[in-house]
């Protein structure tokens, strides 16, 4: 079958690409990627959409790293479409992640494909991955112990990702660009076997391929069926997530008891796709799930696990909670407060303090504190001194409402089940360097209004607005 035929094909059978879209095509001047920006502009024609080379100069073969740029440049000019570079120091970048230097690369790449394509406003990013990466990737993903989740076939199309040469062997690629003439740059990295991919590519297929001449279409076929048992668990798995994830702020959060019920091969698929809606370049491994279970079965009522790509899965008592952002100490100091509106720019939080008269503000029968809200406290104000708010410290102790005696802070933080990561964030207002009101939770009970307060201190807090860009 002619190659564009077959190619024309997989888009109108994806809806890869409409009329009218605007495609970003990743060239990096090899053979793959400039064989597909060659079929997609010859379709452009055809099904009306318009076409643009995006490259990245990874900076990792010196001259050959500038003559690949100059090389898709070129071509970009030739054919007159928009073009668009970045260069990336991918060395230092790997250094600093501590990743490799293909992930390291990789990642990069993505993040400017999403870049120019949103300035721009390319609605599509094609990429060059054809039927041996994908074989590739299956065999890195075998030797690594990835889940039957994690052996499935790559998405053809992901968001605004599309690979329309995933089901077009290498061998196809060649055949195309030899009857059409088509010139390409090869990269002399690809020779080096050090590199794991290059590796499997070119010692450990051939190998394979003599036990058995079909092996990558037995392996292509094994991938539909992985992808296809993989459509049934991920049914299942969409249903629970759908009924038991919940987000709090940044994060994310299953029960534990409804995490466990699960029978184990979901549990690992549902840890998957939580992960892979925060971070989509990482699949858990078989032995991730082990460390999760770890924590989970583990008396201890807090404990965090942190896996790569910045993953940190906390157990805080009866929850599991994924999250991307740890929770620094986000102000160690001391700020003043006064009467009328205060703006408390650590703790991203407004807190407005008003003095009332009894009579003013108590015309009510109820108690005050029956009142109460999270957000808005009243008080004794003749027992109020300077006001002040600070974090939480250590030895921090305050009489909760409805108690007598004093309480250590940290023991009504384990009571409220507040995780060790948050405690610090949570703001309290002090009265002359005593607690008065643990923000958002509880004030203290000497403080409270009685039948003998004459004056009122109300305090409400409130979220800080974002600011906004004129």
């Amino acid at each position: 079958m002619n190659l564009l035929y077959k190619i024309d094909k997989v888009v109108e059978e994806h809806s890869l690409i409409k009329h009218g879209d605007k495609v970003l095509v990743g060239v990096s001047g090899g053979i793959d990627s400039v064989t597909l920006f060659h079929i997609l502009l010859k379709l452009s024609k055809k099904k009306g959409f318009n076409i643009a080379i995006c490259h990245v100069n990874h900076k990792l073969r010196g001259s050959e790293s500038d003559r690949d740029e100059a090389f898709v440049k070129g071509l970009a000019d030739r054919w007159h479409v928009p073009f668009y570079s970045g260069r990336f120091d991918v060395q230092a970048y790997s250094r600093e992640k501590h990743l490799s230097i293909q992930h390291g690369a990789r990642d990069i790449r993505y993040a400017f494909f999403n870049e120019v394509a949103e300035r721009h406003g390319y609605n599509r990013i094609a990429i060059a991955h054809n039927l041996d990466d994908q074989i590739e990737t299956f065999l890195i993903r075998l030797i690594k112990g990835s889940g039957l989740k994690g052996l499935s076939s790559i998405p053809i199309i992901r968001d605004k990702i599309i690979r329309p040469l995933l089901y077009t062997y290498r061998s196809e690629i060649e055949a195309y660009a030899e009857e059409n003439s088509i010139t390409y740059v090869e990269d002399s990295s690809n020779e080096k076997t050090y590199y794991e991919r290059n590796y499997i590519r070119k010692e450990i297929i051939p190998l394979m391929e003599r036990l058995n001449p079909a092996f990558k279409e037995k392996v292509y076929l094994l991938l539909n069926d992985i992808t296809e048992v993989d459509r049934v668990f991920q049914k299942n798995v969409s249903s629970f997530l759908e009924e038991n994830l919940f987000p709090d702020r940044d994060d994310l959060w299953i029960d534990i008891e409804r995490f466990l019920s699960l029978d184990k091969e979901t549990r690992y698929r549902a840890l998957s796709s939580i992960i892979d809606n925060m971070e989509y370049r990482f699949i858990p491994l078989r032995q991730h799930m082990f460390l999760v279970e770890k924590i989970i079965n583990s008396p201890r009522p807090n404990l965090t696990l942190n896996l790569p790509r910045g993953i940190k899965i906390k157990k805080i008592y009866n929850k599991l909670v994924f999250t991307k952002k740890t929770s620094p100490l986000i102000f160690d100091g001391t700020i003043n407060i006064h009467d009328g509106i205060n703006i408390l720019e650590p703790f991203g939080m407004v807190l407005e303090v008003e003095s009332y008269l009894k009579k003013e503000i108590l015309p009510f029968t109820k108690p005050i504190e029956a009142r109460l809200s999270e957000n808005i406290a009243f008080f004794d104000r003749d027992k109020i001194g300077r006001l002040s708010v600070r974090c939480f410290r250590e030895g921090d102790r305050f009489v909760p409402l409805g108690m007598d005696n004093m309480v250590k802070v940290k023991d009504f933080f384990i009571s409220r089940k507040i995780p060790l990561d948050k405690r610090r964030n949570i703001p309290f207002l002090l009265s002359n360097h005593e607690i008065v009101w643990i923000i958002g939770h509880r004030i203290d009970n000497r403080f409270k209004v009685t039948d003998d307060t004459e004056n009122i201190l109300k305090v409400s807090a409130s979220v800080l607005p974002e600011k906004r860009d004129e």
